[in-house]
């Protein structure tokens, strides 16, 4: 309960800034906006609000997610595409592009660089978070220091999860989700990111995530 409530009350508080966000670029623009949501839930939104939004596309790689129930059609459509190439939307084509702990889930360092790219490209705005690998507790399997060590020791840690279902996965569990998972440093975000702001998310002094975002010039 402690923890739900801890990673709740972060939760909120980015929420605010990312509602300060989008009501800034409302104003700016003088309408209610448009969003492509990249990797996103319809649930999501609950913790932002909708004021301001005009209508939300989740867009999913995987077909699966879009069996999930959307609350409001008007606002919200779901779509298949791949963060990577965003070839369907031209230059400067979406008012706001939003991720929400999606890049570090895309692949390797050319890929979230193909991420990072095409996000740019196409939104006017932008607000693309991601957990932030200077964090003590890996934030996916929710374990000390696992994500600052080798393969074979990341994969033996899974035993010493807070989460006593992770304990019981099979090696060739752990692997395919160790691969799947690769969380960037502030440097790495920066060069991925070149020029733009990041809002950084701390605990005691340590930053627990990055938000890149940025305005229409």
């Amino acid at each position: 309960m402690k923890r739900d409530f801890t990673v709740n009350r972060f939760r909120s508080a980015r929420g605010r800034v990312l509602r300060r966000h989008i009501e800034t670029l409302a104003e700016r623009l003088g309408r209610p906006i448009e969003i492509l949501d990249v990797g996103g839930r319809a649930e999501y939104w609950d913790n932002v609000g909708l004021d301001g939004i005009a209508h939300i596309k989740l867009m999913n790689y995987d077909p699966a997610e879009l069996d999930r129930t959307v609350p409001d059609e008007k606002i919200f459509t779901k779509i298949i595409g791949d963060a990577r190439n965003l070839a369907d939307y031209a230059d400067g084509s979406v008012d706001l592009v939003h991720s929400n702990s999606v890049i570090e889930h895309v692949g390797m360092w050319n890929d979230m660089a193909a991420m990072a790219g095409e996000v740019m490209r196409v939104g006017r705005a932008g607000w693309i978070q991601t957990p932030a690998f200077e964090f003590p507790v890996e934030p996916h399997f929710r374990t000390l220091f696992m994500h600052w060590l080798g393969a074979p020791m990341q994969r033996a840690m899974f035993s010493l999860s807070f989460e006593k279902r992770l304990r019981r996965f099979p090696m060739a569990m752990r692997r395919q989700l160790l691969d799947g998972v690769n969380l960037l440093s502030h440097r790495e975000v920066k060069a991925l990111f070149p020029g733009r702001d990041i809002y950084v998310e701390r605990i005691a002094l340590l930053p627990k995530s990055y938000s890149v975002n940025w305005m229409p010039k």
